[in-house]
Protein backbone atom coordinates (compact mmCIF):
# COMPACT_ATOMS: atom_id res chain seq x y z
CA UNK A 1 0.00 0.00 0.00
CA UNK A 2 3.04 2.64 0.84
CA UNK A 3 4.15 2.12 -2.36
CA UNK A 4 1.02 2.67 -4.66
CA UNK A 5 0.80 5.86 -2.12
CA UNK A 6 3.99 6.79 -3.20
CA UNK A 7 3.20 6.70 -6.79
CA UNK A 8 0.12 8.57 -6.75
CA UNK A 9 1.85 11.27 -4.59
CA UNK A 10 4.52 11.63 -7.82
CA UNK A 11 1.30 11.85 -9.84
CA UNK A 12 -0.10 14.39 -7.76
CA UNK A 13 2.98 16.13 -7.93
CA UNK A 14 3.79 16.65 -11.31
CA UNK A 15 -0.12 17.57 -11.77
CA UNK A 16 0.05 20.19 -9.17
CA UNK A 17 3.64 21.28 -10.84
CA UNK A 18 1.87 21.84 -13.67
CA UNK A 19 -2.05 22.79 -12.59
CA UNK A 20 -2.31 25.60 -15.54
CA UNK A 21 -2.10 22.51 -18.23
CA UNK A 22 -4.23 20.51 -16.20
CA UNK A 23 -6.61 22.69 -14.61
CA UNK A 24 -9.97 20.11 -15.26
CA UNK A 25 -10.74 16.52 -14.16
CA UNK A 26 -11.06 16.09 -17.95
CA UNK A 27 -7.48 17.01 -18.89
CA UNK A 28 -6.21 14.87 -16.19
CA UNK A 29 -8.39 11.51 -17.34
CA UNK A 30 -7.67 12.25 -20.93
CA UNK A 31 -3.34 12.68 -19.77
CA UNK A 32 -2.97 9.62 -17.01
CA UNK A 33 -5.39 7.57 -20.07
CA UNK A 34 -2.43 8.31 -22.28
CA UNK A 35 -0.22 7.55 -19.69
CA UNK A 36 -1.34 4.28 -18.99
CA UNK A 37 -1.35 3.66 -22.38
CA UNK A 38 2.01 3.92 -22.69
CA UNK A 39 2.47 1.79 -19.56
CA UNK A 40 0.61 -0.75 -21.41
CA UNK A 41 2.69 -0.20 -24.43
CA UNK A 42 5.47 -0.79 -22.57
CA UNK A 43 4.61 -4.04 -21.24
CA UNK A 44 3.49 -5.45 -24.85
CA UNK A 45 7.00 -4.84 -26.05
CA UNK A 46 8.53 -6.52 -23.08
CA UNK A 47 6.22 -9.52 -24.30
CA UNK A 48 6.63 -9.22 -27.93
CA UNK A 49 8.66 -7.00 -29.39
CA UNK A 50 5.84 -4.97 -30.59
CA UNK A 51 2.76 -2.79 -29.90
CA UNK A 52 -0.52 -3.92 -31.45
CA UNK A 53 -2.50 -1.83 -28.72
CA UNK A 54 -1.44 1.32 -31.15
CA UNK A 55 -3.27 0.00 -33.71
CA UNK A 56 -6.59 1.24 -31.15
CA UNK A 57 -5.63 4.58 -31.22
CA UNK A 58 -6.96 5.70 -34.03
CA UNK A 59 -3.86 7.77 -35.23
CA UNK A 60 -4.53 9.43 -31.89
CA UNK A 61 -7.13 11.72 -33.52
CA UNK A 62 -9.42 10.99 -30.47
CA UNK A 63 -12.75 12.23 -29.35
CA UNK A 64 -15.03 11.08 -26.01
CA UNK A 65 -16.61 7.87 -26.90
CA UNK A 66 -12.96 6.76 -28.31
CA UNK A 67 -11.49 8.00 -25.03
CA UNK A 68 -14.13 6.20 -23.08
CA UNK A 69 -14.35 3.13 -25.01
CA UNK A 70 -10.30 2.82 -24.59
CA UNK A 71 -10.70 2.36 -21.06
CA UNK A 72 -12.21 -1.25 -20.33
CA UNK A 73 -9.60 -2.63 -23.07
CA UNK A 74 -6.72 -0.70 -21.73
CA UNK A 75 -7.77 -2.67 -18.54
CA UNK A 76 -8.50 -5.68 -20.24
CA UNK A 77 -5.23 -5.83 -21.70
CA UNK A 78 -3.25 -5.74 -19.04
CA UNK A 79 -5.48 -8.43 -17.29
CA UNK A 80 -4.37 -10.51 -20.50
CA UNK A 81 -0.92 -10.16 -19.95
CA UNK A 82 -1.29 -10.59 -16.31
CA UNK A 83 -0.02 -7.32 -15.05
CA UNK A 84 -2.13 -5.87 -12.39
CA UNK A 85 1.00 -3.40 -10.52
CA UNK A 86 -1.07 -0.62 -12.40
CA UNK A 87 -4.01 -0.82 -11.12
CA UNK A 88 -3.64 2.21 -9.04
CA UNK A 89 -3.41 4.07 -12.28
CA UNK A 90 -6.64 2.82 -13.40
CA UNK A 91 -8.38 3.85 -10.45
CA UNK A 92 -7.30 7.45 -10.81
CA UNK A 93 -8.21 7.61 -14.11
CA UNK A 94 -11.77 6.19 -13.32
CA UNK A 95 -12.07 8.70 -10.74
CA UNK A 96 -10.57 11.79 -12.85
CA UNK A 97 -13.41 10.31 -15.82
CA UNK A 98 -16.17 10.51 -13.17
CA UNK A 99 -15.10 14.00 -12.13
CA UNK A 100 -15.14 14.61 -15.52
CA UNK A 101 -18.45 13.25 -16.29
CA UNK A 102 -19.66 15.30 -13.20
CA UNK A 103 -18.34 18.60 -14.31
CA UNK A 104 -19.12 17.92 -18.32
CA UNK A 105 -16.93 17.57 -20.93
CA UNK A 106 -14.82 20.60 -21.89
CA UNK A 107 -12.49 19.27 -24.33
CA UNK A 108 -12.47 19.25 -28.09
CA UNK A 109 -11.31 16.38 -30.36
CA UNK A 110 -8.01 18.49 -30.92
CA UNK A 111 -7.10 19.04 -27.16
CA UNK A 112 -8.18 15.65 -26.26
CA UNK A 113 -5.78 14.16 -28.68
CA UNK A 114 -3.15 16.29 -27.49
CA UNK A 115 -3.67 15.44 -23.75
CA UNK A 116 -3.82 11.78 -24.71
CA UNK A 117 -0.25 12.63 -26.70
CA UNK A 118 1.33 14.50 -24.04
CA UNK A 119 0.27 11.29 -21.60
CA UNK A 120 1.45 8.90 -23.98
CA UNK A 121 4.71 10.94 -24.14
CA UNK A 122 5.56 11.58 -20.81
CA UNK A 123 4.29 8.28 -19.49
CA UNK A 124 8.05 7.31 -18.53
CA UNK A 125 8.30 9.92 -16.20
CA UNK A 126 5.93 8.84 -13.79
CA UNK A 127 6.95 5.26 -13.71
CA UNK A 128 9.08 3.78 -10.89
CA UNK A 129 12.51 2.52 -11.24
CA UNK A 130 11.23 -1.13 -10.79
CA UNK A 131 7.94 -0.80 -13.11
CA UNK A 132 11.00 -0.39 -15.74
CA UNK A 133 13.01 -2.90 -14.83
CA UNK A 134 10.27 -5.73 -14.42
CA UNK A 135 8.44 -4.40 -17.88
CA UNK A 136 5.41 -3.96 -15.16
CA UNK A 137 5.50 -7.63 -14.88
CA UNK A 138 4.61 -7.41 -10.88
CA UNK A 139 1.78 -7.92 -9.27
CA UNK A 140 0.49 -5.11 -6.60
Amino acid sequence: MVEQEVKLETVDKFLRGHEVAFDTPAKKAVFLEGVLVKFLLDVQYANRKSTPFRGKLHGLKLDVIKIRKLLPEIVEKLREYKVGCYSWLERLVSQYFIDAENEGWDLSKDEISYYFALGLNLGGILKQKEDNINGGNENG
